[in-house]
C-alpha cells in the first residue's frame, strides 16, 4: 500500500511538473531552444567550411543564421502581405459575398419546401434569424475590453521580434562553444535518463507532428495552386485555410470543402463543384499516401493516443496544445518509464 501511494503521488507530481513546465518554463526557453538547435544543425557545415576558409565557426554559421533569417523573413513577409491584400479584397465584397448566401438561402428553402414540404419562407426566417443571433454575438464579442487587447498583441510582436533577436545571438554563442557544452553535459548525473526521454520523445511526438506539418504544408500547397488555377481571387486565403482544416484532428478540408460543392451544384456551377471535388480527393489521397511513408512504425504508440493528446491539449493550451498536448504526453510517459513508475 505505500509503494502504491508512493507511485500516485509520483504520477501526480510527474503531471504537474510537466503542466507547469510546458505552460510557463517552455515560452520563456524557446529562443535558446531554437539557437540551440540551430547550433546543433550547422555545426558541421560550420566546421567544415570554417576549416577551408580559415573562420571560426561562430562566424561562419552565423552568417548562415542571417542567411536562414533572410530568407524565412523574406516569405513571410511576401505571404503575410499577400494575405492581408486578400483579406482586404474579401471584406471589400463582403456585401456581394452576403447577396451570394441570400441567394443560396433561397434556394436551399426553396429545395426543401418542394422535398419536405415546409413553407420556403418558414425555413428562411428559421435561418436568418439564427444567422443574425450569431452576428450579434459577435459585435457584442467586440466590446471596449477586446479593443483595448490591441495593446496585447503589440506586446506580443514586440515579445515575437526579441525572441528572434535572442535565438539568433544563442545560436551563435551555441556554436562558439558547443564541443564543450557537450563535453560538460555528459559530465553530469541526470543526463543520461534525460537523454534517452528525450530521444523516445523524438521517436513518438516529434516525428509525428513533422509528418503532420509537412503533410499540412503540402495540402496548403495543393490547395493554394488548384485554387490559383481555378482563378479564385483568395487563392493564398482559402488554401493556407484549407491546409491548417486538414492538419485539425477529425475535421480535415471537407468541412468547407463539400458545403461548397453542394453550394456550387445548387448554383448550377458544376465545373466549379467538379474542381472542389477534385481538390477534396487529391488532398485526401495526398495524406493516405504521405503518412504511412513518413510515420510507418516509427511512433511506437497508436496513432489513436497522439489523437487524444492533441484533442486533449486542446483543451488544456488552447491552439498550441496540437503540439503541446503530445510533447506533454511523450515526456509524462518517458520521465515515468526512467522512474519504473509504470512497471
Amino acid at each position: 500500500m505505500d509503494y502504491e501511494w508512493k507511485r500516485r503521488i509520483s504520477i501526480a507530481g510527474i503531471v504537474i511538473g510537466v503542466y507547469l513546465g510546458l505552460r510557463y518554463v517552455l515560452p520563456v526557453t524557446i529562443p535558446f531552444l531554437i539557437g540551440w538547435g540551430l547550433a546543433v544543425w550547422l555545426h558541421p557545415i560550420a566546421v567544415k567550411i570554417g576549416k577551408k576558409v580559415h573562420l571560426k565557426e561562430s562566424v561562419v554559421g552565423g552568417f548562415f543564421m542571417l542567411l536562414l533569417l533572410a530568407g524565412v523573413g523574406a516569405l513571410l513577409w511576401i505571404g503575410v502581405d499577400t494575405l492581408i491584400v486578400q483579406l482586404k479584397a474579401w471584406m471589400t465584397n463582403f456585401p456581394a459575398i452576403e447577396n451570394k448566401f441570400y441567394q443560396f438561402v433561397d434556394q436551399c428553402c426553396c429545395a426543401i419546401e418542394n422535398t419536405v414540404g415546409i413553407s420556403q419562407a418558414e425555413s428562411r426566417r428559421f435561418i436568418l434569424d439564427n444567422v443574425g443571433k450569431m452576428q450579434k454575438n459577435f459585435i457584442q464579442g467586440i466590446s471596449p475590453k477586446t479593443i483595448f487587447q490591441a495593446t496585447d498583441y503589440l506586446k506580443g510582436l514586440i515579445t515575437a521580434v526579441s525572441g528572434i533577436i535572442i535565438a539568433f545571438i544563442s545560436g551563435v554563442l551555441f556554436l562558439k562553444d558547443l564541443d564543450d557544452i557537450r563535453k560538460n553535459l555528459r559530465t553530469y548525473r541526470f543526463y543520461p535518463p534525460w537523454k534517452r526521454t528525450l530521444k523516445r520523445l523524438r521517436q513518438t511526438c516529434v516525428t509525428y507532428l513533422k509528418a503532420q506539418i509537412l503533410i499540412m504544408l503540402t495540402i496548403a500547397f495543393i490547395c493554394t495552386g488548384m485554387l490559383w488555377l481555378m482563378k479564385n481571387p483568395y487563392y493564398l486565403l482559402f488554401g493556407v485555410g484549407l491546409g491548417i482544416l486538414d492538419a485539425l484532428p477529425i475535421i480535415g478540408t471537407g468541412l468547407f470543402l463539400y458545403p461548397a460543392i453542394l453550394l456550387f451544384f445548387l448554383r448550377g456551377q458544376t465545373n466549379l463543384a467538379v474542381w472542389c471535388l477534385a481538390i477534396e480527393l487529391l488532398t485526401t489521397l495526398v495524406r493516405e499516401f504521405m503518412e504511412p511513408r513518413l510515420l510507418g512504425d516509427k511512433l511506437g504508440v497508436y496513432p489513436i493516443v497522439i489523437m487524444a493528446a492533441i484533442y486533449l491539449g486542446f483543451f488544456v493550451f488552447g491552439v498550441s496544445g496540437f503540439i503541446l498536448g503530445p510533447i506533454a504526453l511523450a515526456l509524462i510517459y518517458g520521465i515515468g518509464k526512467e522512474w519504473d513508475i509504470w512497471d
